[in-house]
């Protein structure tokens, strides 16, 4: 027997799935807990019905439509509403004696439009087919008269496979535009260059991390390749681009999860939230060290490091300026060196 997990991709586009769907989903189903409402209320003054029954069935949709708003099993509480509005709706025609009339109307629209609301095909197949027996009672909607028997078998499988059809389309085209939307947050959020962070994504990081209150004990880094322009203009950009996709490169291996990016030309940022100055400047040590042994066209790369001061719960923007002003210390007293801010020079 081989067992199938879903990869981590496919359970992502689930999750984006059923968080763009819930409120539509959720909205189908009150609009249907109203329509239900109205037939009772519509319904003719020389109908029967068994009043406590159709309240507790009342309460047991409500109870469906609240799991659905507040739990993750969206598909399971979606199909148990669309039942129990059926068996509902089949209440409330059973005193009609155009009943089988009222039942294929009904069963022809759920399987329609409850079509688009579930991620798989089988689960959209699973509530129609449902829909369609209790709207039957257990049997195919017949006529009043009791002939056209084929045509009876038609409309449900008809319908359904309707359904199935509209439910693979609209998942095809939910898939392509879950595909574009990665592609533009790649471009907006993504140097196309180096693969890190950039600008903008770094500095929205950095907010969401002082807003949490998690930078009391970090300090920020600003490196700088050294010589840059003269890396442009002695060998030409490609070579340039090459040295700033190689220091990339040691940045994401050497600060591992910690918030980092390019914040422009051939500048880059890395946000240490714990460790206070003493850990920034071991990073700042092993990022020098790294980045040292790389050579672009027989001319070895070097950086300079600024360090801010701890940040306490400052704002990014203070601890972005204090590392501009310590990377200027560090240039000026050489560069392939790091400052710290404040520190006597």
């Amino acid at each position: 027997m081989i067992v199938c997990y879903p990869s981590v991709e496919e359970r992502a586009r689930l999750q984006d799935f059923l968080q763009l769907i819930k409120p539509i989903s959720v909205g189908v189903q009150l609009i249907g807990f109203v329509f239900w409402g109205a037939a009772w209320w519509l319904a003719d003054p020389g109908y029967r019905y068994v009043t406590w029954h159709l309240v507790l069935l009342a309460c047991c949709v409500a109870l469906s439509i609240a799991g659905s708003c507040t739990s993750r099993f969206l598909s399971f509480f979606s199909i148990v509403s669309v039942w129990l509005l059926c068996l509902g709706f089949s209440m409330l025609m059973a005193q009609s004696p155009d009943r089988e009339v009222w039942a294929v109307a009904m069963s022809v629209i759920v399987s329609v439009v409850g079509a688009p609301l579930f991620y798989r095909p089988s689960l959209s197949a699973l509530a129609s087919a449902g829909a369609w027996l209790i709207m039957a009672r257990g049997e195919w909607v017949g006529t009043p008269h009791g002939l056209d028997s084929g045509w009876t078998l038609l409309m449900p499988c008809g319908t359904i496979m309707m359904g199935l059809l509209m439910n693979t389309i609209f998942a095809a085209l939910h898939r392509e535009s879950l595909r574009l939307r990665q592609e533009l947050e790649q471009l907006a959020y993504r140097d196309v260059l180096t693969g890190m962070a950039n600008r903008r994504k770094l500095l929205a990081d950095l907010q969401h991390l002082h807003e949490q209150q998690r930078l009391g004990e970090g300090c920020f880094l600003m490196i700088d390749v050294d010589d840059f322009k003269k890396i442009n203009d002695d060998f030409g950009h490609a070579a340039g681009d090459l040295a700033l996709q190689r220091v990339a490169a040691v940045l994401r291996e050497v600060t591992l999860d910690n918030v980092s990016g390019r914040l422009g030309g051939e500048e880059f940022g890395v946000m240490l939230t714990e460790g206070g100055a003493a850990h920034a400047q071991s990073m700042a040590l092993r990022i020098l060290e790294r980045v040292r042994g790389i050579c672009v066209a027989d001319r070895r790369v070097t950086v300079s490091v600024g360090i801010s001061g701890v940040a306490r719960h400052r704002a990014p923007s203070e601890l972005i300026r204090e590392a501009d002003v310590a990377l200027y210390d560090a240039k000026r007293m050489g560069k392939d060196r790091f400052a710290l801010h404040g520190a006597a020079n």
